[in-house]
């Protein structure tokens, strides 16, 4: 008499299957999670080092600022040179180190603009610009300066700034820089039609880095070096009165001041 041989049925391998099914719906979400959290540490890592630079720069120089580079007052090689990425280069930050892993896929929008998922793009932009030097040379990117670190002629030093602990310095952007208009509470500067970074040369400033990029928000790194993962608010909540720049308050404050619309925005874009 032979063995008897036991086989699952088609209802036991579907109940398998099932079971199979949910333990994937339980682990992907985590997996995902998991992976997010992973890109955002290594973002942080990058904006650290590019502030540290920044930082090295500032002190060999006496304490001040950047120079005010653009293609209409200085030769090229100087515009390339002097600008925040150049002095990143000399510090030997560069490369990926410029790159946010969310984001790290160059873009192909007019201008080179980047996205929340894109890099901005300096190859698509003209010659002699400070991510572009010529055809063969240029520069690509997740992360903006704030344009209003530099040396203009009202502040040459760094210690004409009130807190650094709260002047942010480098951040997940959708350009290299960013010069955001001021604004206060009876006038809430507008916000942007969803957290994507669909940006173009005529969007407000300030849209180039709200950006649902790590989760609802952004990695920053502040003038004292620290750095830190900010959250874009979904409605207006103001702390504090006054007058409040980009600058003088804190970086939240400022984004809690756009002017949101009731419910905040719904994007079409889904979060890393």
């Amino acid at each position: 008499m032979g063995k008897r041989r036991w086989a699952f049925t088609l209802i036991e391998l579907m109940v398998v299957m099932g079971l199979i099914s949910v333990m994937l719906s339980l682990l992907l979400p985590v997996v995902g999670k998991a992976r997010a959290a992973a890109r955002s540490t290594a973002c942080l890592s990058n904006v650290r080092q590019i502030g540290l630079a920044w930082q090295l720069y500032v002190a060999e120089n006496r304490g001040n600022l950047l120079l005010d580079v653009n293609h209409a007052t200085y030769p090229p090689d100087v515009v390339w040179e002097a600008n925040w990425m150049g002095v990143a280069e000399h510090y030997q930050v560069r490369g990926d180190s410029l790159l946010c892993p969310t984001a790290s896929d160059p873009s192909t929008k007019k201008h080179g603009y980047g996205s929340t998922v894109q890099a901005w793009n300096g190859q698509l932009e003209s010659n002699g610009s400070q991510v572009k030097l010529n055809d063969s040379t240029f520069r690509v990117g997740s992360y903006g300066f704030n344009g209003y670190l530099i040396c203009d002629g009202q502040q040459t030093k760094l210690t004409a700034f009130k807190d650094l602990t709260q002047t942010p310095v480098f951040f997940d952007c959708a350009w290299y820089d960013t010069r955001p208009d001021e604004q206060n509470e009876e006038v809430p500067v507008d916000p942007p039609p969803d957290l994507n970074g669909n940006v173009t040369a005529g969007s407000p400033a300030h849209w180039r880095f709200l950006l649902a990029r790590h989760g609802r928000g952004i990695n920053v790194c502040f003038a004292d070096g620290s750095v830190k993962t900010l959250f874009l608010n979904a409605r207006k909540s103001v702390a504090g009165s006054g007058a409040n720049t980009f600058l003088d308050n804190d970086f939240k404050r400022y984004m809690l001041m756009i002017q949101w619309p009731q419910g905040g925005i719904k994007d079409s874009g889904t979060y890393n």
